[in-house]
């Protein structure tokens, strides 16, 4: 009985481990499913970032610009990842604050089209 119950002691904590992953955590803190703008408009509109609750992305600067970008999202520790899977070699790095994604320059790639700095906001649209 005690080498059963070590044994399920085990397997739960394994199990545990394994459903939180950060991408898991990430779903889980509310990101998913939401879109934020950029405080500073866009290239001829809004700069949307759509975080997808499966743990993919897609941003789009404005409407004068024909790029997506696409990929990947995590949190960790606060900071929101974005890598792009769209074919470029991208990275962009946020922190995670109340309704809204603050950009961290360092580590960051360049968005294309615009020039987001250090501490620009990213708010979190209202749903209509």
């Amino acid at each position: 009985m005690k080498r059963l119950a070590c044994m399920l002691l085990v397997l739960g904590t394994v199990f545990l481990a394994a459903s939180c992953s950060t991408n898991d955590a990430a779903m889980g803190n509310g990101l998913g499913g939401n879109t934020f703008v950029w405080e500073n408009g866009g290239f001829g509109g809004d700069f949307t970032i759509k975080l997808n609750e499966d743990g993919t992305y897609e941003y789009s600067v404005g409407f004068l610009s024909s790029y997506i970008g696409l990929g990947t999202w995590e949190v960790e520790s606060g900071i929101l990842t974005l890598t792009e899977t769209s074919g470029y070699e991208n990275v962009f790095r946020f922190s995670v604050g109340d309704g809204e994604l603050v950009f961290i320059s360092e580590g960051s790639s360049q968005f294309m089209h615009v020039a987001v700095e250090d501490g620009d906001r990213f708010m979190l649209e209202e749903a209509m």
